[in-house]
Order: structure tokens, then C-alpha cells, then sequence
């Protein structure tokens, strides 16, 4: 029963080392897995946050040089309206009223000079969109060729971050490996010393068994010859003689009695 119960308990630590070597191959697993997306997550979220915040501020200076262009046009526009007017109120002040064709030719030629004014104010316009867009794409291309760099640096951090990770793992990963098959060794080797145990316990019972068994025999053999004897022999008593029980011993001295070395003599020799 001892050695049964010794095997149940290495049965049972055998089987707690390969599930706790399991345990320890899932969460090695499961965190190189877990690196892996959180990696992949953080480069195109941070992608997506630089594109997010270049084209939001493309887009406010868009708008900003937009606004100033527009009010160049309107204050151009006002102050040629007001350079007109006040060309024509001298006029009117000097001169008699012009004539109904005058009026027409007169209102023709500002007509005439607005679509001139507004024809250049458009390629000013157009020229300035154009300065503008070749200083935006410029800085554009410097910025992202500056996040290229930055990128690639990262990038390169990130794979040897995650080479030496992998490096960590596998070296885990062997090192649960090598330990797993050296106590699956172990585990081998305390079976078998269990069961070659087993064997000669089993043996050691059947040769105590059977020297039971003879020694058994041997009592009932040994009653036999004794039950034998008694019935065949008789005991002869021989009577002790009276004369041998008498004990002639000489009276202790009085003044030796509280004497310890002389009573325990006298005691002795009696």
C-alpha cells in the first residue's frame, strides 16, 4: 500500500510538471502574439494620425490664403470703384452733363475697365494659387520625406525590438522544452524504479508467504512432537531435603547495624 501510494504521488507531480511546462508554452505563445498586433496597431495608428494632421493643416492655410486673396480683390475692386467715382464727380463739376452717348460710351469704358481690372486681379489670383500650391506641395514633400525618416527609424527600432524579442522567446521556449523532456526523464526514470519496486515487494510477499507457510507447518510439526513427549515421558520429581533450606548466619554486631558498608556485606554474604 506504501508503494502504491508513492506511485499515485509521482503519478500526480509528473502530471502537475507537463501542465505547468503547457501553461508556460500557451503564455509565451500568447504574448509574442500579443506584441505582434499591438506593433502592427501602433504603426498604422500613427500613420493615420500624421496624414490626419497634414492634411488639417494644408487645408486651414488653404482656407487662410484663400480669405486674404479675396479681400485683395474686394479692396483692389473698392478702390477702383472709388477712384471712378471721384474722377466722375470732377468731371460733373467741371464740365456741363454729357450727353445720353457720352453717359453710354462713358459707362461702356468703366465696363470695359472692370473686366480689365477683374481679368488681372485673376491672374494674380491664379499666379498667387499657383506660388501657393508649389510652396504647399514643397513643404509637403520636405515633411513627409522628414516622416519617411522618422518612420524608418522607427521601423528599425521596432525589428530589433523585435528581433530580440523573438531571440527571448525561443530561448524560453527552448529552455521549457529542454526542462519538459529532463522531466519527462525523470518522471521515466521514477516509474520504472516504482515498478521495479512493485516487482520486488510482489516477489518479497510471495517469499514471505511461503515462509510462512513452512514456518506454520514447522509449529504444527513442533506441537506434534511436543503433544508426543508429554504423553511418553514421565517427570521424575525429586524432593529437596529440609537440612539444605536451614541458614546458619552469625547475628550482625549492634554497633555495626547503622554501619552501610558492613549491613550491606552481611546482606550479600546472606
Amino acid at each position: 500500500e506504501q508503494h502504491c501510494e508513492e506511485k499515485t504521488k509521482v503519478q500526480i507531480k509528473m502530471e502537475n510538471v507537463l501542465q505547468e511546462n503547457d501553461r508556460l508554452l500557451t503564455r509565451a505563445l500568447s504574448v509574442e502574439i500579443v506584441n505582434i498586433v499591438v506593433h502592427d496597431n501602433m504603426k498604422s495608428a500613427c500613420l493615420n494620425v500624421t496624414a490626419c494632421a497634414r492634411c488639417v493643416t494644408t487645408e486651414s492655410e488653404l482656407k487662410t490664403d484663400f480669405l486674404l486673396e479675396k479681400h485683395c480683390i474686394n479692396l483692389e475692386v473698392n478702390n477702383q470703384l472709388n477712384t471712378e467715382i471721384f474722377q466722375r464727380d470732377t468731371w460733373s463739376s467741371q464740365e456741363s452733363a454729357p450727353t445720353f452717348a457720352e453717359l453710354f460710351e462713358i459707362n461702356n469704358l468703366k465696363a470695359q475697365a472692370k473686366v480689365t481690372v477683374i481679368l488681372e486681379l485673376k491672374k494674380k489670383l491664379s499666379s498667387l494659387n499657383g506660388d501657393v500650391k508649389d510652396r504647399n506641395v514643397q513643404r509637403d514633400v520636405e515633411e513627409i520625406k522628414t516622416l519617411n525618416i522618422e518612420l524608418d527609424h522607427k521601423v528599425t527600432k521596432l525589428a530589433a525590438e523585435n528581433k530580440h524579442l523573438k531571440q527571448t522567446y525561443k530561448q524560453l521556449y527552448d529552455s521549457v522544452k529542454s526542462s519538459r523532456v529532463r522531466s519527462k526523464e525523470q518522471c521515466d526514470d521514477l516509474i520504472n524504479t516504482v515498478n521495479l519496486k512493485s516487482t520486488e515487494v510482489s516477489d518479497l510477499n510471495e517469499s514471505l508467504q511461503e515462509k510462512v507457510l513452512v514456518i506454520t507447518d514447522l509449529k504444527v510439526q513442533l506441537n506434534k512432537l511436543k503433544g508426543k513427549a508429554v504423553l511418553s515421558e514421565a517427570v521424575s520429581l525429586n524432593p529437596i531435603d529440609t537440612e539444605l533450606l536451614k541458614v546458619d548466619v552469625a547475628p550482625l554486631v549492634p554497633k555495626l547495624c547503622k554501619n552501610r558498608t558492613a549491613h550491606t556485606d552481611y546482606i550479600r554474604h546472606t
